[in-house]
């Protein structure tokens, strides 16, 4: 997997959409093309996949008008509609009206003595889709300096401020998914990284918008010299909260934690997220370790570990899942560091750190 950079240049969220949309065009346009097939192949019709998008748009343009602008820009500078551009946003609420899919394992260590929690996740998704991926890094209005992977099309997902916050991204299932129209978990991740400094403000701005489908947002937090972290469980039904005390860690992967949201996990498909998890909390004592680098080493040499997704040729292409990405979230700085690989995979993968600012 490739994954680009890109810097903005200023804060005018319409201008910035035409000139990211413009030199990205062809990513863009190939992402459609992928998830259109993706949809096609999962069983979501085009007018189902119409209308999710367009109920995400009326959300977002509500909700979020500066992402919202965005959008329209990226679509002006791309060639591409911009509804094409919501197909993109609303990938994960299109594939909660059918097809749930596996993605993620996430773990986070507060550290007893205040130091900045210590934080890992995989990023796990379609061996066949999002092969060019990108870091953005931009100036959003309440003034934080961003750094997010993202796919091309999605505002934001995986990220890290200067102002000490960072987001993990899970997907979930639930059967409310698909219920209502509501603002992309994308969007909703977008407006975290840019709004929130605390987890308490985090949980605050994802129970203010509605949603169609279900994810989970880890938040990391050095705030006024105190580490914070908890899980964000949302759905369409209820948020739900589960904090890691200092001295603790937490760990996520596709199946919720919350007792209420757990009794209506929905997963029609065999998923590894309870092997994931468990090998996770196996191991949580590497989670303490300081060095970004070394904790996904650490991980990565855990012999047959599960939370190394690798595509099996049994399943037809669009059931295919792998580990494209491994990385961990800097809160005390301000940066996020990746490698293209799997955890197993580390060791022999370029390791590459990206500053908000």
């Amino acid at each position: 997997m490739i994954v680009h950079q890109w810097t903005a240049l200023g804060d005018d969220s319409l201008e910035e959409g035409r000139r990211f949309g413009a030199a990205w065009a062809p990513q863009l346009t190939g992402s459609v093309a992928s998830y259109l097939e993706l949809f096609h192949r999962s069983g979501v019709t085009t007018a189902v996949a119409t209308e999710v998008a367009e109920g995400c748009r009326e959300a977002t343009e509500q909700h979020a008008p500066a992402v919202a602008a965005e959008f329209r820009g990226m679509a002006d500078g791309s060639g591409l509609s911009v509804q094409d551009v919501y197909l993109l946003a609303s990938r994960t609420e299109v594939l909660a009206r059918m097809t749930p899919s596996m993605e993620c394992s996430t773990i986070v260590h507060v550290p007893v003595d205040g130091g900045a929690p210590r934080t890992l996740q995989t990023w796990d998704w379609h061996e066949t889709l999002s092969n060019e991926t990108v870091v953005r890094r931009f100036r959003a209005h309440s003034g934080a300096r961003v750094a997010t992977f993202c796919e091309f099309g999605q505002p934001a997902k995986i990220g890290v401020t200067d102002r000490g916050l960072g987001v993990h991204f899970n997907i979930l299932h639930h059967r409310s998914d698909g219920t209502q129209a509501g603002v992309p978990v994308h969007v909703l991740a977008r407006m975290i990284l840019e709004e929130a400094r605390t987890v308490d403000e985090a949980a605050a701005i994802a129970a203010s918008v509605p949603l169609a489908a279900s994810s989970v947002f880890t938040v990391a937090v050095l705030h006024d010299g105190a580490a914070e972290a908890a899980a964000i469980e949302v759905s369409p039904a209820a948020v739900a909260v589960i904090a890691a005390q200092p001295g603790h860690t937490l760990a996520h992967t596709n199946h919720f934690l919350d007792a209420t949201l757990a009794a209506g996990e929905f997963s029609p498909y065999e998923t590894t997220s309870v092997p994931r998890y468990d090998c996770l909390v196996d191991a949580a004592d590497l989670a303490r370790i300081p060095d970004h680098r070394g904790r996904a080493l650490a991980f990565g040499a855990i012999r047959d570990a599960p939370i190394s997704v690798r595509p099996r040729a049994d399943q037809p292409a669009h059931l295919r899942w792998e580990s494209k990405l491994t990385v961990a979230l800097d809160v005390a700085d301000g940066a996020l560091e990746y490698a293209a690989a799997a955890p197993a995979d580390v060791a022999d993968a370029a390791w590459v750190r990206v500053s908000a600012a």
